[in-house]
């Protein structure tokens, strides 16, 4: 079986992500490549032939003739908070559609196969591993979830608007919070740099199914 390539590997991501993605070059055969969030979460020294990193810049010439691959906005938009339809379909969400605000994709909305708050939070907590912090909805209308990209009063509100009764993002907004209450929605924020490890597992587990032989190890 002829290994994946660090040229194949760059164009799968830039098809799959619609982002340029070699960002160094390097051996082109790659049978195992390291993936992290960013260069600090790299050991010193790599048994990989090529390297993918969420936030590349800095990279420096740290592992020299290791060729490092890049993806940062597309990364964070699909594989995220935000509009990640991956994170959608693992947890079974049906009904999903997009939300936009001031015309930019700013996440999605759907509907939870759980009917309660407690075995909707269970789902997601065993999903990210965790979660950062959370409160319940008021009420008792069926759950409808937006999974956002950010937090402020306003993005609340218009979710609010399109019958979201729970909201998760990534980091909980303080300043926000007072609005969520008032609109009775509940909120999980699940935590930045968890849901990116999220992400980053989940892209490696594509890119071993796209490249057969290709084995990836995932540091986080």
């Amino acid at each position: 079986m002829s290994p994946a390539t660090l040229e194949g590997l760059a164009r799968w991501l830039h098809t799959a992500l619609g982002e340029d993605a070699l960002k160094r070059p390097g051996l082109e055969a790659v049978r195992r490549l390291e993936l992290a969030l960013e260069p600090a979460d790299v050991p010193a020294t790599l048994e990989a032939d090529a390297l993918f990193l969420h936030r590349s810049r800095h990279t420096g010439d740290r592992w020299p003739g290791v060729g490092v691959l890049g993806v940062h906005d597309a990364f964070d938009l699909q594989f995220t908070t935000g509009p990640n339809r991956r994170l959608a379909g693992t947890l079974g969400w049906t009904d999903v559609q997009d939300v936009t605000w001031e015309g930019r994709l700013v996440g999605l909305q759907a509907t939870p196969p759980q009917r309660s708050w407690p075995e909707l939070h269970a789902a997601l907590v065993a999903a990210l591993g965790g979660e950062d912090s959370s409160f319940a909805p008021a009420g008792g209308a069926p759950l409808r979830l937006a999974l956002m990209n950010a937090m402020n009063p306003a993005l609340l509100e218009h979710v609010a608007r399109l019958g979201v009764t729970v909201y998760l993002t990534g980091q909980l907004r303080p300043s926000a919070v007072a609005a969520a209450r008032t609109l009775g929605l509940g909120v999980v924020a699940l935590g930045h740099r968890r849901t990116e490890l999220w992400g980053l597992r989940r892209l490696a587990q594509e890119l071993e199914a796209a490249f057969p032989g290709l084995e990836t190890v995932v540091y986080g």
